[in-house]
């Protein structure tokens, strides 16, 4: 890895940690060339802005777990059997990088607006394997809309409990029932 882009991953990883712990601005560029053992004017060097950082961190891992979820669900034939695996894929994501899975749903509010069509997304991923149990009648619901936003209501309010404490173990501890739930909900 070449010298600046060893940089710009401490800068990331430093920042990341950061963002969770006290919140996006609740920390400052300063800080976070404290805690990546840097200056502060070599994280502008790589990124203009927090807000800048904020949105790569977001973006870059916002797209490449979508392209996670989309090979997952590719895999699988029904689409009982790609939900499943996409919820797995939810709760594994969470256990090996928890750090990440935080800052990607923390932040999202303030993110998901700057999404442009173009990009990969999750909820997209999730959406159009519904869209595609509507079409082939495997789901009886005719809203992909609603019915994405009640699979990732499932998962995602699971996780913000594990992430406040209010659920303690693994979150792939859960990937089965969280699936049972999901198609129950959804009507598979």
């Amino acid at each position: 890895m070449r010298s600046g882009e060893a940089t710009k991953k401490k800068i990331k990883t430093a920042a990341l940690t950061l963002f969770v712990e006290r919140g996006v601005d609740a920390s400052g560029m300063r800080d976070i060339a404290k805690a990546s053992d840097i200056t502060e004017g070599a994280i502008y060097r790589h990124f203009k802005s927090k807000d800048e950082l904020v949105w790569r961190l977001f973006a870059d891992n916002f797209e490449h777990f979508a392209t996670e979820l989309n090979k997952l669900q590719q895999a699988e034939g029904s689409t009982a059997a790609k939900l499943e695996a996409m919820i797995q894929g939810f709760c594994r994501f969470y256990d090996d990088d928890e750090i990440l899975f935080r800052f990607l749903l923390l932040v999202q509010h303030g993110q998901l607006s700057k999404v442009t069509d173009d990009m990969a997304s999750p909820i997209e991923v999730v959406k159009g394997v519904i869209q595609s149990g509507i079409d082939t009648g495997e789901i009886v619901y005719t809203d992909a809309t609603e019915v994405t936003a009640w699979v990732l209501g499932i998962v995602l309010q699971t996780a913000t409990f594990q992430i406040y404490g209010r659920l303690q173990g693994p979150m792939a501890g859960r990937a089965v029932h969280l699936s049972s739930a999901c198609l129950d909900v959804v009507g598979l």
